[in-house]
């Protein structure tokens, strides 16, 4: 997700239905340049070498963001063939999740650390000089850990995880000047009614205070810091062939028993 406001001007941006490495390239309608989806960077055009601000996000199951957020807006749905498309209950690309085809255009480098559909959730930080390190955390280590405490590129991590969201986020877990360390909560959450309850993803809690955090918005639920939120940080959920040849040397996260 990004800012389309660059430089004090208001971007529109569209699909440009081009790919570059396998991902989206969108455009704007101000100036026709053409913009990385992965990286928020201009391509081609008068605005290249440019950055949108990325902005923090997190991809759900519609089924848990309704739980978290009830009172969401929906865009409606369009009409004609590709309204009949969005109100299908059925996935368009469910069959492309468990397929071998990995992307349109061939893969630049072969990396294979991971398979190339792999789900993970991702992150490129600042590291000095202007340069970016990246770091992958694929679904099935996270579903293993259940929360990951991690530093990486100077920064205090925490990323989270839920199974049933299929959802991965991750946040820093540095709050008001202190490094908080996290573990899951109850499975069941805190009891019935509350908004960490019993259905939907578990809690996660931290060892200093025992406050019980609800998992995919770092919001302190119940206990001393209720009330309190930890700072998401903007990452990326994708395949693994999706983000290796944006970043190909990303490290990748084991879960250590």
């Amino acid at each position: 997700m990004y800012d389309r406001i660059l430089e004090g001007r208001e971007l529109s941006i569209g699909v440009s239905g081009k790919l570059w490495k396998n991902v989206l390239v969108m455009y704007d309608r101000q100036t026709d340049t053409l913009w990385s989806h992965l990286l928020g960077e201009g391509l081609i055009g008068p605005l290249k070498g440019k950055r949108l601000k990325s902005l923090p996000s997190a991809m759900m199951t519609y089924a848990e963001w309704k739980r978290l957020f009830p009172g969401t807006l929906i865009l409606k749905n369009p009409t004609g063939l590709f309204g009949r498309l969005f109100r299908s209950s059925r996935d368009p690309y469910e069959g492309y999740y468990y397929s071998s085809r990995a992307g349109i255009i061939p893969q630049k480098y072969r990396d294979t650390r991971l398979h190339p559909k792999t789900f993970i959730v991702a992150v490129a930080l600042a590291s000095g000089g202007g340069k970016k390190k990246a770091k992958v955390y694929p679904f099935a280590e996270l579903n293993r850990a259940g929360v990951v405490n991690d530093v990486f590129a100077g920064r205090d991590l925490l990323v989270s995880y839920c199974e049933s969201a299929k959802s991965g986020v991750v946040f820093d877990r540095k709050l008001d000047g202190r490094v908080l360390t996290f573990e899951p909560g109850s499975k069941n959450g805190p009891g019935k009614g509350s908004k960490i309850g019993p259905a939907g993803c578990p809690v996660m809690r931290d060892r200093e205070t025992g406050t019980q955090w609800v998992l995919l918005t770092g919001a302190a639920a119940e206990g001393p810091l209720k009330g309190k939120k930890l700072r998401m940080i903007p990452s990326t959920q994708s395949f693994w062939f999706g983000w290796k040849d944006y970043y190909p040397k990303s490290e990748i996260y084991r879960h250590k028993r």
